[in-house]
């Protein structure tokens, strides 16, 4: 094992360590170095002139999704163009979209099937030409503004809450529409996906956080739907348009709906494994699209509120996970989560996050093939006595399943999807560490535990 980097906080320091400025401790890049050139333990910044909305990765809004140069720089050190690519946690499909410049199949797995249907839209194989040509006959079909105001999903009493009349009612002519148009279900997803990128937007419900909820305080005038949808359209077909510049010929990509806990493939049927999971109740992926869903729900197999409230509970990260008998935290983190530290609230959430990932790891190591390789992209959750070393306990969780440890670096975070920071930080998880591990299907030894280094952000470093 390779020694930690000096400059770096150890973890058995005193609280009380004065904090250094992120600018003393990771080293700018443009771009990170090759596998065999980076230490364990070396912490990187990059650019924030790095483009994250290249190809198609621009087209739909996702909270806490990893830039594209993460998943990039694992295909381009670990993957063939023969390889068969799987990310069992692939959100909007930043993994999926990387691997089709890079090997012949990506595969994406997913329990949220708004996720699929993005993720599906980002990496579909449909003829820019015909979407816009398809455009055109959309736009013969729709009626701006529906006479009779419905709520597409039944049971919202209060859908006049969200959108204005007029946004609602252009909604509403424009989502009948893309169901009637005669077109392949490929282009109708397309067409879907971008109806969904728009909703926030024209919707009441505050542009400046992740949540989804109308502001008292900042005053919203959302946009007119139709030149909104067509300017977005125009973007989304732009990218599609750029990612067929660069696409391998026959590549491809396929997204399942399923769980990562039991993945749906033969026994080492993958090469190798890209994926950054959700980070311990850091983000309410669902909630987060809780507009979305109220229009595409129905179509998505989630015809209510109540399904909805259901589903946001059985996902990997939940912070109100749904009871799955008596879950203690695995005997293999003792030394390293203290849940007196931990509140209340949170203990059930950090033992269902733990079991999760460990039947995650369990099933991972039955389809990749021997002796492949999973890269992990995961960041640390807070507690009340500071940063919880969720990459340490990860790492140990995969050695139980048979994965060792091979090297990891951490890269800070310099954009979110939060207009304002919250006084400097806002709970913001600054750091992602990205750990390369090996499927040896044997007994694997916890490495050393990995550093966790005590920083501060001035306002302007906070990515707005």
């Amino acid at each position: 094992m390779e020694a930690l980097q000096p400059t770096l906080i150890d973890l058995d320091e005193p609280a009380e360590e004065p904090r250094e400025r992120a600018s003393e401790l990771f080293s700018e890049v443009a771009q990170f170095p090759s596998f065999k050139h980076i230490q364990n333990g070396d912490l990187f910044s990059l650019s924030l002139a790095n483009k994250t909305s290249a190809l198609t990765h621009g087209f739909h809004r996702f909270p806490a999704k990893y830039i594209p140069r993460v998943p990039a720089w694992a295909l381009d050190q670990f993957a063939l163009r023969d390889s068969v690519v799987l990310d069992p946690f692939c959100g909007s499909g930043t993994t999926l979209v990387e691997t089709l410049s890079r090997a012949r199949k990506g595969i994406g797995l997913d329990l949220d099937p708004l996720a699929c249907l993005i993720s599906r839209a980002k990496t579909t194989e449909v003829c820019p030409s015909r979407i816009r040509d398809l455009a055109t006959k959309l736009k013969g079909k729709w009626a701006d503004t529906a006479i009779d105001l419905a709520p597409p999903m039944d049971d919202i009493a209060n859908f006049g809450h969200w959108f204005s009349s007029s946004n609602w009612g252009s909604l509403q002519g424009l989502f009948a529409a893309i169901q009637r148009i005669d077109c392949t279900e490929e282009e109708r997803t397309f067409f879907l996906c971008v109806f969904s990128s728009i909703i926030r937007w024209v919707s009441n419900a505050d542009d400046q956080t992740q949540k989804t909820y109308v502001s008292g305080t900042l005053k919203k005038s959302p946009p007119i739907v139709a030149p909104t949808f067509w300017k977005a359209l125009e973007k989304a077909i732009s990218g599609l348009e750029d990612l067929s510049k660069v696409r391998l010929a026959g590549a491809s990509s396929v997204v399942m709906r399923g769980s990562a806990t039991d993945i749906p493939l033969p026994d080492s049927s993958v090469d190798l494994i890209v994926t950054s999971p959700p980070y311990l109740d850091s983000v309410d992926y669902m909630y987060n699209f809780m507009l979305e869903y109220f229009w595409l729900g129905p179509l998505l197999g989630v015809p209510n509120r109540k399904v909805f409230n259901s589903m946001r509970r059985g996902v990997t990260g939940a912070k109100n996970p749904v009871k799955q008998g008596s879950l203690s935290l695995p005997a293999c983190l003792s030394d390293l989560i203290c849940e007196s530290e931990i509140s209340p609230g949170r203990i059930e959430a950090m033992r269902a996050y733990c079991d999760s990932m460990s039947r995650h790891f369990e099933s991972a190591s039955r389809a990749l093939k021997r002796n492949g390789l999973y890269v992990l992209v995961i960041g640390n959750s807070q507690s009340t006595q500071g940063a919880l070393p969720i990459h340490d306990s990860l790492i140990r969780l995969a050695a139980e399943a048979g994965f060792a440890f091979q090297k990891a670096f951490a890269y800070r975070i310099r954009r979110h999807y939060m207009k304002f920071p919250r006084a400097g930080r806002g709970g913001i998880i600054t750091m992602d560490w990205v750990i390369t591990l090996k499927n040896t299907r044997s007994n694997a030894q916890y490495p050393s535990r990995l550093p966790m280094p005590a920083f501060t952000l001035r306002h302007d470093e906070v990515a707005n």
